[in-house]
């Protein structure tokens, strides 16, 4: 019984071991506009609908390990922006926040040809690098005023579409959901939650 185990156990290692898995590594460059807003919870538990979108933008520079059966695996680090509008009692209010970021994660893609179509999701961590609000014509620095926290993290979940223009070079495009799953208020009784809606124009460089 041990020598049949011993060696189905070898065979297995053999079949492993015989298997070729065909990589491709590339860089990628890509700029974003996005829709952003807050998801806010007040004192009492009350979600406020009432905040309004802002635009803004990012860009962000990656590496991207592609499988042979689809699967990929990007990393990116970068630049984006976040923030909201809220109007109280004839008061304008507006935010903007400024993060440097970092995403990993996992996708698929199917190659239907030059063109293909692609699927990814990315756990991303981003730290504050300056948070101005404005209330009417008045700014204020909040990240200085200790109103905001300097750490966000989250997901975001991108279906693209992606074309091969040569062996070299690629260019894609996705539309992205975040959601950030961190309180970045630093007041306890209040709930605030970054999330986007958006699209990304990128290039890809093969690595040979």
């Amino acid at each position: 019984m041990t020598k049949s185990i011993q060696l189905i156990m070898v065979s297995l290692f053999l079949g492993i071991g015989g298997v070729t898995v065909t990589a491709q590594s590339s860089l990628t460059l890509e700029a974003s506009h996005n829709i952003t807003n807050f998801s806010f919870v007040d004192s009492d538990g009350n979600k406020d609908f009432t905040y309004n979108t802002d635009y803004s933008g990012g860009y962000a520079l990656g590496y991207r390990y592609d499988l042979e059966n689809g699967l990929y695996f990007p990393g990116k680090i970068g630049m984006r922006q976040s923030g909201a509008t809220y109007v109280l009692d004839g008061t304008n209010y507006w935010w903007r926040l400024r993060y440097s970021e970092m995403r990993l994660g996992v996708g698929y893609k199917y190659d239907l040809g030059r063109f293909g179509v692609h699927l990814s999701t990315m756990g991303y961590i981003s730290y504050l690098l300056k948070a101005t609000q404005r209330k009417n014509n008045e700014f204020f620095d909040i990240k200085e005023l200790g109103k905001i926290k300097e750490m966000d993290f989250g997901f975001f979940i991108s279906p693209g579409v992606h074309f091969t223009i040569n062996e070299y070079i690629g260019v894609y495009t996705d539309l992205n959901f975040m959601r950030g799953l961190r309180n970045i208020e630093k007041d306890v009784n209040q709930k605030s939650y970054n999330y986007l809606f958006g699209g990304t124009l990128g290039l890809t460089f093969t690595i040979k």
